[in-house]
């Protein structure tokens, strides 16, 4: 349950190796495995200064996470997964919420979603905000939620 789990949060330089390692293997199993998409999800944007990771589960058991990165003078939320045995239970919507609160009532937000996935970030506040797009032979949509 959301609610009994500690979200975490923290920037590259602030995660032990074995919390890196976690995060990883969570995005390579659902990006890379799941939907079958071999990209490059490891890329240097992970490790910008101001890229903050969130996260529910401790060390290697990591069980959902996001990223946060800056966008000009705005914020980029991305790698938004949930581990398939734990999905259903809010643990995607409380590190939305997280990273949300931590970008700020006055940030721009944007996000490239699923296109099937839509419906969850508009629940968080987002609207779409562009044509749908192909990336890596998945439907996306470009998101925004306007700083208030």
């Amino acid at each position: 349950m959301a609610g009994m789990r500690e979200i975490r949060h923290g920037r590259f330089g602030e995660l032990d190796g074995a919390t890196v390692f976690g995060l990883a293997r969570l995005r390579q199993a659902v990006f890379v495995v799941e939907q079958e998409c071999a990209y490059p999800d490891l890329d240097d944007r992970d490790t910008e200064p101001e890229t903050v990771h969130f996260w529910i589960g401790e060390g290697l058991d990591v069980v959902a996470c996001l990223r946060m990165l800056r966008d000009g003078e705005g914020r980029r939320i991305g790698r938004v997964c949930c581990a398939e045995a734990e999905r259903g239970q809010g643990l995607s919507g409380a590190l939305m919420a997280a990273a949300v609160e931590e970008a700020g009532a006055g940030t721009d937000i944007v996000l490239d979603a699923q296109t099937y996935a839509a419906g969850f970030y508009r629940r968080h506040g987002f609207v779409e905000h562009g044509e749908e797009f192909l990336e890596d032979g998945i439907p996306h949509v470009p998101m925004l939620r306007r700083g208030r």
